[in-house]
């Protein structure tokens, strides 16, 4: 029997009735780095076959859960130096693709209201695109059947060129098509409320950071982000080639030197002129990465950036370096020094 495999986007449904977002690229042979997102419980305001479930967004309620309830689901990463979510291999009953059920979506005659605009959201970047509707998906609620009527719209995008056309779609879309509409100053407060960001940066910061953003937006009246990741062919690196050790929270400015990376999740910028604000001077960052969607699009080669966030060690066969990882605390922070 095949192995099942899992990238970025994808959920996994456990055998327990559990559902799981699967986070990254790189997985270790015996489970998928997934971190809960429903668990099946009578009083959750969402059903799927029968069964009503509750979301759980916030990271540490979801480690919290796990703990109390499903403690099998947490395990120490040899690779990474640290505890991870991740399902083992034969507790997973089902792999969620975002890309087959958008396949399904379209096939389908009877939509429900968020469905429609899904399949029209992506029928009109793939269009404006040029790309094949094939390098589309839908995920979040919509990809597992627990949305409802005011549910995001979540959409995946496969391959690294792709998110370019995706990007230049989108920018050209916001101004030409009415159905797309771009984050107003309400509706920007509202995210910096519920990411609650009010620790991490000054109001002001955020929106100037948001506003030149196209990956996120207005469609149909409903909210939708967009994801985009590389396509299995494009996923080279192998688990284990780098192994990681955690540091300290460090706080940095630098410039961004290579951008490359800027529109996929887990994204990367690589730095130069860095200077350490917070934490050991002689432990400077050569990248920044992210594995929160959020943080895409968030600088451009040649700007400097101020940066709040987990240092790590990486080691490989034939380097040694420091990378701040951004997005997995509370106050952690990547902007553009205006």
């Amino acid at each position: 029997m095949p192995q099942p495999r899992a990238r970025e986007g994808d959920f996994l449904q456990t055998s327990d009735g559990l559902l799981f977002d699967v986070k990254g690229l790189l997985h270790p042979p015996d489970r998928i780095v997934a971190y809960l997102r429903y668990y099946p419980d009578g009083r959750g305001r969402r059903s799927r076959n029968g069964i009503r479930y509750v979301k759980v967004y916030d990271l540490a309620r979801r480690r919290l859960l796990l703990e109390k309830k499903w403690p099998c689901y947490l395990y120490h990463d040899k690779i990474e130096g640290r505890e991870l979510q991740g399902v083992p291999k034969d507790s997973i009953l089902a792999v969620h693709a975002p890309q087959q059920r958008m396949a399904a979506l379209l096939r389908s005659k009877q939509k429900d209201r968020l469905e429609g605009s899904a399949t029209r959201l992506v029928k009109a970047l793939a269009k404006e695109s040029g790309l094949p509707i094939g390098h589309f998906g839908v995920s979040g609620s919509l990809l597992v059947g627990l949305h409802r009527d005011r549910s995001d719209l979540d959409v995946m995008v496969y391959g690294f060129e792709c998110a370019k056309r995706v990007q230049r779609a989108l920018c050209s879309l916001l101004e030409e098509d009415r159905t797309f509409q771009a984050y107003r100053r309400s509706d920007l407060r509202k995210l910096f409320i519920r990411r609650h960001l009010q620790q991490a940066m000054a109001f002001r910061d955020f929106e100037l950071q948001e506003r030149r953003k196209s990956f996120q937006g207005i469609f149909e009246g409903h909210d939708y982000f967009i994801r985009c990741v590389k396509n299995w062919k494009e996923i080279t690196e192998r688990y284990g080639e780098a192994r990681f050790r955690h540091i300290g929270e460090y706080e940095v400015s630098g410039q961004v030197v290579d951008d490359n990376e800027n529109l996929l999740t887990p994204c990367r910028y690589v730095l130069e002129r860095v200077k350490v604000l917070k934490g050991d001077p002689s432990r400077s960052p050569a990248e920044i990465v992210s594995f929160r969607g959020r943080f895409t699009e968030q600088a451009y080669q040649g700007e400097r950036i101020l940066a709040r966030g987990r240092l790590e060690a990486v080691r490989t066969k034939d380097q040694k370096y420091f990378r701040l990882v951004v997005g997995e605390g509370l106050a952690d922070v990547l902007q553009t020094i205006w």
